[in-house]
């Protein structure tokens, strides 16, 4: 049977900080497309700060789903979900809302500084800060063993546990990205694939918002870019107010003349 918390107990938070991966999960109010994404490294990317306060490296990669949901209007989604693939089953889901902090950000140095995993992925383009609302924990039977990864146990006993480093032997992390993402960084490339693809998500919402300022450079507290949305309806606006002045000036309301001298008068 599920299990429910207001926040996350001091043994799943153990528990969770202990597994090698963990899923993502967004999706924007309007679109078609539903994003799920793994994340391996938990243990220096991702960081409990308190019951309810958690948070995440985000890597550069050839998209931006989960940072156009995140940044869309009244969203902020996001569900993050753990298994084990040992004898001891177990699921768990955090129900978050998700604020982003790019690379560029003010305080992102100082966020950054607040996790415990020791130097950060090469390529970090983002901190995904989340408030936590809702835990749940499942028994996780359907999820398969892997095999020479179990742990002495008897999942048959329908126990739902799991204990510190219960996972730890046999998995290895993969080095991949973090090359890849040194090369790019070396050569100068990586704001231009940033630009390239992580501008945009996949319906079109705005991404990362340093991709392709000048200089990976972007102003805070000002929106960079404009959803399909956004721009229809501000040409709208425009209209109005342009079919309202020429209203009031066919029926003389508003009167505009030339004074002569260098200046305008009604």
């Amino acid at each position: 049977m599920p299990k429910f918390y207001d926040s996350i107990p001091d043994d799943i938070k153990e528990w969770a900080m202990a597994q090698p991966v963990f899923f993502t999960g967004t999706a924007p109010l309007r679109g078609r497309h539903i994003n799920v994404s793994p994340k391996g490294l938990p243990s220096s990317t991702f960081t409990i700060f308190g019951p309810n306060e958690a948070g995440y490296i985000d890597a550069t990669g050839s998209g931006s789903e989960t940072l156009s949901h995140l940044y869309e209007p009244h969203n902020s989604r996001i569900t993050l979900m753990f298994c084990s693939f040992t004898t001891l089953p177990r699921i768990l889901r955090l129900f978050c809302t998700g604020r982003v902090l790019e690379y560029t950000h003010p305080s992102f140095p100082s966020s950054l500084a607040r996790f415990t995993g020791g130097k950060p992925p090469t390529g970090a383009r983002a901190i995904i800060m989340l408030e936590v609302w809702k835990v749940q924990t499942s028994c996780g039977f359907g999820v398969p063993i892997m095999v020479g990864f179990a742990s002495e146990g008897d999942e048959e006993k329908g126990k739902e546990g799991g204990k510190k480093g219960e996972i730890g032997c046999g998995w290895k992390d993969r080095e991949t990205l973090g090359s890849w993402a040194g090369k790019m960084e070396g050569k100068g490339e990586m704001l231009g694939y940033r630009e390239n693809w992580n501008r945009k998500s996949l319906d079109g919402l705005p991404g990362l918002r340093a991709a392709g300022a000048k200089g990976g450079v972007v102003g805070y507290g000002w929106r960079r870019s404009w959803g399909g949305g956004e721009v229809v309806a501000g040409v709208l606006v425009w209209v109005a107010c342009a079919v309202l002045f020429g209203v009031a000036w066919g029926m003389g309301v508003v009167r505009v003349e030339w004074d002569g001298v260098g200046g305008l008068r009604r």
